[in-house]
């Protein structure tokens, strides 16, 4: 049987060049990067004869970290939270959330482009270090759009303009008409130069006409409002709630094109009569570059099932938040279309760390 099953192998046309071939060894190959936007990794040469099923049989392959470039209790570090836990029961292994505040969050950002590209280090991403900082400042160590591979877009958010309690304005109208009597003597804050907050209030102070001095806040915003350090600020939601309902500050406008459920009595810098500022909040999760697509895809499809339960629906929409995941392309354009914005606004105002 062996010796008839030989000759008729022994027929089949390409058997004897097939198998006198020498086969690659299984260690690394150069590949494209399948679901990043960077080339030059390197990964196992059996994906090439099997794309992707090992990395998706196997992922994932023990505790997932997930990065965030800003201290907890922020806007991003509650949403990820939210979803870092759910994330954990969905994978079966442990998440573990690390707070890497600091440099407009981009230590985060570069120790994760840093990282091994297997899906067990991954970046919750906003628009601050993804788009922003590394048009601002001179010396950030990764290139987005090259060092990471877009995940998951999360959620999208308006900013909200704050004021001190004791400031003598109850309308967005009142407040500008105030300001312009003080002579240059109100503060606002930001996390830092060059932060979205920063752009954000230099733009209003063109729509409104307001002169404010500018006092960065980088190890946190809140104590310096609620020192009396500043008179106002923009946050994004949900962070300044509590202080709203504590009554330390008071919500005089929300940018954006619609109300907040979440304060429903606040409106719209539009409806004011002022124009937009144009800028929102956005955050999602992206991977070391060349992490193999189909754990991405995964990952992009457990978080996207996350974001869809009603409870964590209605958590967003208490703290104002809405939920905008899409594929890894769709996120993977947007960051390259606000890192594009980022430059160019960069390039109008001037406003740079060198």
């Amino acid at each position: 049987m062996k010796t008839a099953r030989r000759r008729w192998l022994a027929s089949v046309p390409g058997w004897a060049a097939l198998c006198s071939a020498r086969l690659p060894a299984l260690g690394t190959a150069r590949l494209p990067p399948a679901a990043g936007l960077a080339a030059g990794s390197t990964a196992p040469a059996a994906s090439l004869l099997f794309p992707g099923s090992a990395s998706a049989q196997r992922y994932p392959a023990g505790p997932i970290r997930i990065l965030i470039g800003f201290s907890a209790g922020g806007a991003p570090d509650s949403a990820l939270r939210l979803i870092a836990s759910r994330l954990e029961r969905a994978l079966g292994v442990g998440v573990v959330v690390e707070n890497q505040a600091g440099a407009s969050g981009t230590i985060a950002a570069a120790t994760v482009a840093r990282a091994a590209p297997d899906g067990q280090t991954l970046l919750f991403g906003v628009a601050a270090n993804l788009a922003v900082a590394p048009a601002v400042h001179a010396k950030v160590p990764y290139e987005t759009t090259r060092a990471f591979a877009p995940v998951i877009e999360v959620a999208r958010g308006p900013y909200v303009w704050l004021v001190r309690s004791d400031v003598p304005a109850r309308t967005m109208p009142e407040f500008v008409a105030w300001a312009r009597t003080q002579g240059g003597r109100l503060n606002y804050a930001s996390p830092g130069i060059g932060s979205v907050h920063h752009f954000a209030i230099e733009r209003l102070k063109q729509i409104c006409g307001l002169d404010l001095v500018h006092v960065p806040h980088s190890k946190g915003m809140y104590p310096g409002i609620l020192a009396g350090d500043v008179q106002a600020m923009f946050d994004s939601m949900p962070g300044p709630l509590p202080y709203i309902s504590g009554g330390q500050v008071r919500a005089l406008a929300v940018t954006g094109p619609r109300r907040l459920a979440a304060l429903p009595d606040v409106p719209t810098l539009n409806e004011l009569g002022y124009a937009d500022i144009g800028m929102s909040s956005w955050w999602g999760f992206v991977a070391p570059a060349a992490t193999p697509r189909p754990v991405v895809d995964r990952l992009n499809a457990v978080i996207a099932q996350i974001l869809s339960e009603p409870d964590v629906r209605a958590t967003f929409a208490k703290w104002g938040i809405e939920p905008s995941p899409g594929s890894p392309d769709a996120f993977g354009q947007l960051i390259a279309d606000e890192v594009a914005a980022w430059r160019e606004r960069v390039a109008k105002t001037g406003i740079r760390t060198d």
